[in-house]
């Protein structure tokens, strides 16, 4: 497991830690950092067939927004690996780019960085709900547009059309740990909740968000004014939010996704709004992003915005720390990760 040096050899991909430096110079002491070549995916998965890097035992990635040229972490790239390596630790909570089962099929760990932007999400799905109610976007749209008649307009507009949170109720698709911060969150405004999730949650949360389960996703879309959407992104949640979905929702409700994008159903979704069924969305995350609908961009009651839910200064601290803390958990000090997705393995250290 140590090499001649002493330490694990770590491959990086990506950008090294830019906010956590402490931390990050006391890791460097610990571990051999390698930097992978990821000029394109094809060089990298030579430099794999090469053995360019020699034995290494994990695999960081410190930031969401760099080190993908490798993706899609399939077969054919893990299969690469050397029998080394047994960790794979990764900024993000979203592991839509590796194959898990895959991956753990070769024994190698994986933990990614949930709870760090789970203030943040909240925060952006908050904003939006509330965009969905008030029409905060259409009312910029007529303010930005620097006509005095085009501004009176928007105004008397969306005076018969807004509606306040308050007394309404939040259908949540999924209860883990975003969803609750949301629903926390949107008791504030006094909305209701009902939740649906397939993995009974604590009860303790339950009852502290004085939420009631519906029995299914279609009994959830009867029933809210408006649906968050809070789940994992993976072949069983592919489509999870189609049109049988969306028929069952209220007329007049609103939906807000901070998931992933292929959750719902695009297509279907701009017909239930351009039909007037739906009244308006809210969705920071696409389903072909970083290209968005045209359909919904020249939609005013719908808010746009590009994946920032947890784009915050404060969550990649939170990955950096994740990343370097359940590596040296895991191949330094002999403990269990702190975060692990999918198959749990002890440490190599303690077998």
């Amino acid at each position: 497991m140590l090499r001649n040096n002493g330490k694990p050899r770590i491959l990086m991909l990506g950008d090294a830690p830019i906010y956590q430096l402490e931390h990050w110079n006391a890791f460097q002491q610990r571990a051999e950092i390698v930097s992978a070549d990821l000029s394109s995916r094809d060089a990298f998965m030579q430099s794999l067939r090469d053995n360019r890097y020699g034995a290494f035992d994990g695999i960081v990635k410190f930031a969401v927004e760099t080190g993908n040229a490798a993706s899609p972490w399939n077969q054919e790239l893990i299969s690469l690996l050397p029998p080394s390596v047994k960790l794979f630790a990764a900024a993000g909570a979203g592991f839509d780019y590796l194959d898990l089962t895959a991956l753990n099929a070769r024994g190698i760990a994986f933990a990614n960085s949930r709870g760090a932007g789970d203030t943040a999400t909240s925060d952006i799905a908050l904003f939006l709900i509330l965009a969905t109610f008030r029409l905060t976007t259409y009312a910029e749209w007529g303010a930005r547009s620097g006509d005095p008649q085009i501004f009176d307009e928007v105004h008397l507009d969306i005076t018969r059309k807004a509606r306040n949170p308050n007394g309404k109720t939040l259908g949540c698709v999924g209860l883990g740990a975003i969803q609750r911060e949301i629903a926390r969150k949107a008791k504030a405004f006094g909305m209701h909740i009902v939740y649906y999730e397939v993995a009974p949650p604590p009860e303790e949360v339950v009852r502290s968000l004085e939420a009631r389960r519906a029995d299914s996703l279609l009994e959830l879309a009867r029933e809210a004014d408006c649906v968050s959407v809070s789940v994992p992104y993976m072949d069983s949640t592919h489509h999870l939010i189609d049109s049988a979905f969306l028929a069952a929702m209220q007329p007049g409700s609103r939906i807000v996704n901070t998931a992933r994008g292929p959750v719902i159903d695009e297509a279907a979704l701009v017909a239930a709004l351009q039909s007037g069924h739906l009244f308006s969305a809210g969705l920071d995350v696409h389903e072909f992003e970083p290209r968005v609908s045209e359909e919904l961009i020249q939609m005013k009651q719908v808010t746009l915005t590009t994946h920032i839910g947890g784009v915050a200064q404060e969550t990649y601290e939170g990955f950096e720390t994740l990343v370097m803390s359940n590596t040296e958990r895991f191949l330094l000090d002999g403990q269990a990760l702190e975060t692990p997705v999918g198959k749990q393995f002890p440490s190599p250290l303690s077998t």
